[in-house]
């Protein structure tokens, strides 16, 4: 029996999912897995990412060979323009490969992905509790043109869904085209972002706190500069939260 494209097979096709609905495929292997929670990985790729874990900087959440809530030697010699700086996972090995892959192969769908991963982690964390407004940090207008998208705010969507606050993507803008801080030193990375952001809505963050999100984060000077643009537009405070920390040439902290 067809009735205008209508089939009986389909209809009982479409019951059986609705009942039996299939099992998500893993964004970056493809094997079908079940979770618990709304991740786009399987177990066998999350065991693969090299998660933070204590003792860390009461700080910026790097790793510490001593105490816990001890300084870095970062946070010890030097200030930054955020109040607390959190990250997920080390930016090395299998993380290293899908944040390299959702920024320069054209997957945005893992970007998103890789958001799931912030938003797990971010069910227990206190120190998101009082994050009023979430902002990305954006690229310049000629570096999202090529890429087509900004990695970080693809990646805040689920954050800022599963928090339940706002995602502002109106309020920070680059306005420098910077280069690129991989290849440069700790104090070029310094003055090639100073004066790279400005807030175009102040109102939005205006005595508010703000979670300022990105993919990476290594000497926090490309974060402090956008935190000091929040904070001169009215922000009370600024936290940041990457899903990765990359290791410094110094490596882990002692």
């Amino acid at each position: 029996m067809k009735v205008k494209g209508f089939t009986c097979q389909s209809f009982f096709e479409r019951l059986i999912k609705l009942i039996y609905p299939p099992l998500p495929h893993c964004i970056a292997c493809g094997e079908t897995f079940v979770s618990l929670y709304p991740l786009a990985f399987c177990p066998s790729c999350l065991d693969r990412i090299p998660f933070i874990t204590k003792p860390v900087c009461s700080r910026c959440d790097r790793p510490l060979r001593g105490g816990e809530g001890d300084l870095c030697r970062d946070c010890q010699r030097e200030t930054r323009y955020y109040e607390q700086a959190m990250a997920v996972a080390v930016y090395d090995g299998y993380l290293r490969e899908l944040l390299l892959t959702a920024k320069y192969n054209f997957r945005p769908d893992l970007a998103r992905g890789l958001g799931t991963i912030l938003a797990v982690w971010a069910e227990n964390e206190t120190r998101l509790e009082k994050s009023e407004v979430i902002i990305p940090v954006p690229l310049h207008p000629q570096k999202l043109a090529l890429r087509g998208y900004n990695q970080a705010e693809l990646m805040a969507g689920p954050l800022a869904a599963f928090l339940r606050r706002p995602l502002r993507c109106d309020v920070l803008q680059r306005i420098k085209p910077t280069v690129s801080q991989s290849k440069l030193s700790r104090r070029e990375r310094e003055e090639n972002m100073r004066g790279a952001f400005a807030v175009v809505n102040c109102p939005a963050v205006a005595g508010k706190e703000v979670l300022l999100v990105d993919d990476i984060r290594t000497t926090g000077y490309t974060l402090s500069a956008a935190a000091r643009a929040l904070l001169l537009a009215g922000a009370k405070r600024v936290k940041v939260l990457t899903l990765a920390l990359g290791v410094t040439t110094e490596g882990w902290q002692q």
